[in-house]
């Protein structure tokens, strides 16, 4: 009799060389874990370490189960009809059907690492808060797997069940173990090896278990812990590649991310939530954490609102396709294509749904806004494809742009207006499942299905669907294809006009800003003022050195007063900024516009016609004494009339100018318009002609028909000389709109201003989302964090006590602990959660609350916190979370502002006719702000996003509450910031005020209680 025997390399190449790489080795264990009913698995490449750690939630495994299911290659366990029963399913869970059931996808961690450690512990049938189950370890030295001349017989793995932690010892326990298996049979193995296998062990050796604990997600070795848990080292070299991508290709997906993003299917058709969510989380020793597979850069349902056309429905059992399709996000039409190749038969690949997306490369012949369709553009570049997902999970490699497995590229490049589809502007999933599609079954190496019968149907299926529905909807051939042609042509011309608009208006605002940020300069710097000044002081000096013996003496110093006249006015040309007509202009451009208006209403309105007052009874002072008054007279009444005939003169120009360009746009209109009557005549005799020519030989049916034609024919061209006048009569109803106040230009510049708005607006919004999510992610992680600290610190006590060298650890311990603590309990007040009913606040409390939070920078900066009786007596009520945070805000940018400026550095707190004030004597706030610090994005702070007191503004306005500034206000500046710029031309600080309600306010606010 002989036996087979098994070499260990059987193990590496049922594993490792059946695996296309280390994401694919995740993908297949990620599949594991989702057979054992887990919720949430988590990837930790601890980088600067060189250590991987993958977590799962799952049923996790007993001793028993541990030797017969994990460590028997070809476990029949998922498997029907199997020896051993399937994991069981834990309360509360319904039976997901089984990813693997040939019992070797396990063996692909050998292609992470050399060295696996595997911790698991059995989930208890109900959950309670201690799990007493212990937890089992065991150590897989891959290399020997991987090394001729071994059996599987020679090598030992070994295994421990612990009762309590997991810590060095139990490593040390495992690795003393593989030292020992290695001993044995090192005279079968080179030393390279040996020694290979010997720097691994003391590689794991220096990795603290207790680093599990402090990790987010599943917890196997808390009290209540379960799952299973494996710890790779050395990760394989080209872990770093796949994670980072191809430096060259900017914008393009690692293939990491390729292949595991999108794990479950987050695109189905019915909306439930994904059974298991998964995460690989890059992480540095410098405490940065980075999930290169957060959810939302994969796609979900509501991408489909960003594509140009979609589709949707299902494949029956003979192939046919029923649905509904939706061109540029039109309602969406019932449609059919069957599989005429099918014949009628069943398919062996069986029904199955599809749901996919397209967009549009070019931005003109996208119904998406620019913003969307950059958005998802960029999805599209990283991630585009139809992925194929079975019962909810992926399947590999489906979906990845460089594996057109339908071939839609290659019929594109044959001929891109008849195929239409291209695959890197599609997105979408395919859906089977394992009842209905059993015949598609994936290959041993988990890259793609088998490629038997039922594959091969389910691609030509797929593709007779998709060059159908390019014959059906997107060639000029078809009636639906005409439409979309249509629809696609004006979304060009749009597009077209918008461009050419937007680049002569981007032009004309970047001109306007300059212009507008130059003048204003020379106001701030009171350079009109100045040249005004200037102008009246050289008349004055001129008019004095006129000889009053000089016999035009008069003609001389009228002259003079006409030449400073003409100065004057070339002052308020020179700072005279026309605003651009019809182009719409952003908030801080605007802003600077109400400013140059009031700054040069001032300068048109007083400055210049106090200075020409001046000149004039300089100038009549002078003249008095030149010339007799009835002479005098006589010369200004000359001058009077030369003048007014002047202007008149200009005046009459200009409107001729504009009587002949209407006289122009008249006689155009009046020929155009006979001519579409001259021409519509002219046909319409024709085709009376054509009547009265009928052969006497026609019967009835013939000139009834015939006059029906003649008709048709006559409305159709009359239908076509409307539309040619349909620009005149355009133009005629916007010039109504001008008559009527309401101009064209004015429609245009407030929607393409409201525009620009939204557009700041949406940015913001979006970095406020993406903000709170990480705080409240950061909340929730570190609150329980500080709760394991409290309770370890509390432990390790009575050990400090026997110990002193441990003891004084300990009391540092403590007491930088107790210091954090109480800093973290600053921020109680601003968890609105724990105020469900307003609170009396005394300007007491929030003085220090202020001075406990800030103390430490108060002293850093030398910035003295001075509070008034009046605010601390000060009392009312509402919510902490609504009032400290505005406090903390206009402190904390009061602090920023003063931190770089003269001492003393002073901050009060102070009450005015129920008004609480904030006053600092910083640089002060300029006119030009005033109003801008409220808006969004508005921010003088390098770096500042422009948010907090938009904010606190707002919060306050919903509590009936306002924040100002104290135009006023502000403290002095110390005389050692005498030499600096003046903001405002005051020399003061900022004064906010926050504001009571009216009464009006607080009986609505009443009223809404």
């Amino acid at each position: 009799m002989a036996n087979f025997r098994t070499s260990a390399r059987t193990v590496d190449m049922l594993g490792r060389q059946q695996i296309a790489g280390i994401p694919t080795a995740i993908n297949e264990l990620f599949k594991n874990s989702y057979d054992a009913y887990a919720k949430t698995v988590v990837v930790d490449w601890l980088k600067d370490r060189n250590v991987l750690i993958l977590r799962d939630d799952g049923v996790g495994m007993s001793l028993n189960d541990f030797s017969e299911r994990w460590l028997t290659i070809g476990t029949d366990s998922k498997a029907s009809g199997g020896r051993l029963a399937p994991p069981p399913i834990p309360q509360g869970f319904v039976r997901r059907p089984v990813m693997g059931e040939k019992g070797i996808g396990r063996l692909a961690i050998a292609a992470l690492g050399p060295l696996a450690l595997i911790l698991t512990r059995q989930r208890p049938q109900q959950l309670t808060e201690e799990n007493p189950a212990p937890v089992i370890a065991a150590l897989v030295p891959w290399t020997l797997f991987s090394t001729p001349g071994v059996t599987l017989e020679d090598i030992d793995v070994p295994v421990l069940s612990v009762d309590g932690s997991v810590d060095r010892s139990v490593i040390e326990y495992l690795t003393g173990k593989v030292r020992t298996n290695l001993l044995r049979i090192s005279h079968r193995l080179d030393d390279a090896t040996v020694i290979a296998i010997r720097d691994q062990l003391e590689k794991l050796e220096l990795i603290d278990p207790s680093i599990l604990k402090r990790l987010p997600g599943p917890h196997i070795t808390s009290r209540a812990g379960f799952g299973t848990t494996f710890i790779v080292t050395p990760v394989d070299d080209s872990l770093q590649g796949e994670v980072e991508g191809d430096s060259v290709n900017k914008g393009q997906a690692s293939r990491l991310f390729k292949l595991l993003a999108g794990f479950s299917n987050t695109m189905a058709t019915d909306a439930r939530e994904p059974e298991m969510r998964t995460s690989f989380v890059v992480r540095t020793d410098d405490g940065v954490a980075t999930n290169i597979l957060d959810g939302d850069e994969f796609f979900d349902r509501s991408d489909f609102k960003r594509a140009d056309h979609e589709f949707s429905g299902t494949f029956d059992e003979y192939g046919t396709f029923h649905g509904q399709v939706s061109i540029y996000r039109a309602d969406p039409i019932d449609h059919v294509i069957p599989w005429k190749a099918g014949r009628g038969a069943p398919t062996q690949c069986g029904p199955f749904r599809i749901h996919f997306g397209y967009v549009h490369a070019s931005p003109s012949q996208s119904s998406l806004t620019p913003q969307e369709h950059a958005e998802i553009s960029r999805k599209l570049q990283k991630i585009a494809g139809l992925y194929v997902y079975k019962d909810g999970i992926r399947m590999l490699p489906y979906g990845q742009s460089d594996v057109d497995y339908l071939q839609i590229e290659e019929r594109r490049s044959r001929n891109q207006g008849y195929y239409f589809f291209s695959y890197r502007r599609m997105f979408g999933a395919i859906e089977l499942s394992s009842t209905l599609n059993p015949a598609l079954q994936e290959k041993a190496g988990r890259e793609g299905f088998r490629e038997n019968i039922a594959y091969r149907q389910m691609r030509k299926i797929l593709e007779n669907f998709l060059v159908q529905l390019a014959a059906d909807f997107f060639r000029a051939s078809s009636q639906q294809g005409q439409e979309f042609q249509t629809k696609r042509d004006e979304l060009e011309r749009t597009e077209k006009v918008r461009r050419a608009r937007a680049r002569t208006t981007d032009g004309q605002r970047d001109n306007f800003r300059i212009q507008l940020q130059r003048v204003i300069g020379d106001f701030s710097e009171a350079r009109p003022v100045s040249l005004v000044e200037k102008t009246i002081i050289r008349v004055e000096r001129e008019l004095a050195s006129i000889s009053d013996a000089a016999p035009d003496a008069l003609e001389a110093a009228l002259e003079l007063e006409e030449a400073a006249r003409r100065d004057l006015e070339s002052v308020i040309r020179h700072y005279t900024v026309h605003k651009p007509v019809g182009v719409g202009l952003d908030r801080e451009t605007s802003r600077d516009w109400n400013l140059y208006e009031q700054l040069r209403k001032e300068l048109v309105s007083s400055v210049v016609p106090g200075a020409a007052v001046r000149i004039s009874e300089m100038t009549a002072h002078r003249a008095s004494r030149l010339a007799p008054m009835a002479r005098l007279h006589e010369r200004i009444r000359e001058d009077f009339e030369e003048s007014a005939a002047r202007e008149l003169d200009d005046w009459s120009r200009d409107l001729n100018k504009i009587r002949a360009r209407s006289e122009q746009i008249a006689d155009d209109v009046s020929g155009r318009v006979r001519s579409a009557v001259q021409r519509s005549s002219d046909f319409a005799r024709a085709l009376t002609r054509r009547l009265t020519d009928l052969p006497s030989s026609s019967t009835e049916d013939d000139l009834f028909d015939l006059r029906r034609q003649l008709l048709e024919e006559l409305e159709e061209e009359l239908h076509r000389q409307k539309e040619s006048l349909e620009p005149i009569r355009r133009f005629l109803a916007g010039f109504e709109s001008v008559s009527g106040g309401l101009g064209l230009d004015e429609q245009l510049e407030a929607v393409e201003e409201e525009v620009i708005a939204l557009r700041a607006q949406v940015d913001t919004d979006l970095e406020l989302t993406q903000l709170g999510r990480a705080v409240e992610l950061i909340n929730h992680e570190f609150s329980s964090s500080i709760k394991t600290v409290r309770r370890n610190l509390r432990a390790l006590r009575p050990w400090g006590q026997r110990n002193e060298k441990l003891g004084s650890i300990e009391r540092e311990l403590a007491t930088a602990f107790e210091h954090l603590d109480n800093y973290l309990t600053l921020f109680t007040p601003l968890q609105r959660r724990l105020y469900r009913k307003p609170a009396n606040i005394r300007g007491a409390q929030v003085a220090q609350f202020i001075s406990d939070l800030f103390g430490e920078r108060f002293r850093r900066h030398s910035v003295d916190l001075q509070v008034s009786s009046e605010f601390e007596a000060f009392s009312f009520v509402g919510y902490p979370s609504t009032f400290y945070p505005v406090f903390v805000n206009l402190v904390d940018n009061a602090i920023f502002w003063l931190s770089d400026r003269p001492t003393p550095r002073i901050i009060r707190l102070s009450q005015r006719n129920g008004s609480l004030l904030v006053e600092d004597n910083g640089p002060g706030i300029s006119l030009r702000d005033r109003e801008a610090i409220f808006e969004h994005g508005f921010s003088r702070k390098p770096g500042g996003r422009g948010l907090g007191l938009k904010i606190s503004r707002d919060v306050l306005q919903r509590s009936g509450w306002s924040l100002d500034v104290v135009p006023d206000g502000g403290l002095p500046w110390p005389d050692a910031a005498a030499s600096l710029p003046v903001s405002g031309g005051r020399g003061v600080g900022a004064c906010f005020s926050i504001n009571p309600p009216s009464e009006n306010e607080e009986h609505k606010l009443g009223e809404a209680e």
